[in-house]
């Protein structure tokens, strides 16, 4: 893809999760979850060109992390927490394939991925989800991790 779509691409991401979150903060949720889906669309995009993403310096995996917490955010405040629980979900999964990825920088995606995960934390722990999801969620991180080498058990 040409560096001049590429980077279209980017900022019409930007502006469409600044016009959204102004939707959101005015508690128009319908409106920013459709907006906010049209947003997580083009860092999905943008996150099919990781390469040139590198090379033009765009923050693809900020993009995804945050197209994909607006939308949890805005399904927590409709009242769809399964649809909010697995956007959580999504994102840390995303980091998990992302770690097997050797050339991008493993710090951020370490640091990322916490983040991400104690995020999903906290979300179970406020709306009382299932125990065995998260523990089925924790299984996967722990072998993933192990796979990619970003931990050992010994």
């Amino acid at each position: 893809m040409s560096d001049t779509c590429m980077s279209h691409i980017e900022r019409y991401w930007q502006a469409l999760t600044v016009a959204n979150n102004e939707l959101f903060n005015k508690g128009d949720f319908e409106k920013a979850l459709s907006g906010y889906k049209d947003a997580l669309y083009r860092a999905e995009v943008l996150n099919n060109h990781i390469p040139d993403c590198i090379r033009l310096k765009i923050p693809f995996i900020q993009v995804y992390i945050i197209s994909c917490n607006n939308l949890a955010n805005t399904y927590e405040e409709l009242g769809k927490l399964e649809e909010a629980e697995n956007m959580l979900k999504r994102t840390v999964y995303y980091l998990l394939h992302l770690a097997g990825n050797k050339e991008l920088n493993m710090d951020e995606i370490q640091s990322e991925l916490k983040r991400a995960t104690l995020s999903y934390v906290r979300f179970a722990e406020k709306t009382n989800s299932g125990k065995v999801k998260q523990e089925q969620l924790f299984r996967t991180l722990k072998e993933q991790l192990v796979e990619n080498n970003l931990i050992k058990i010994d």
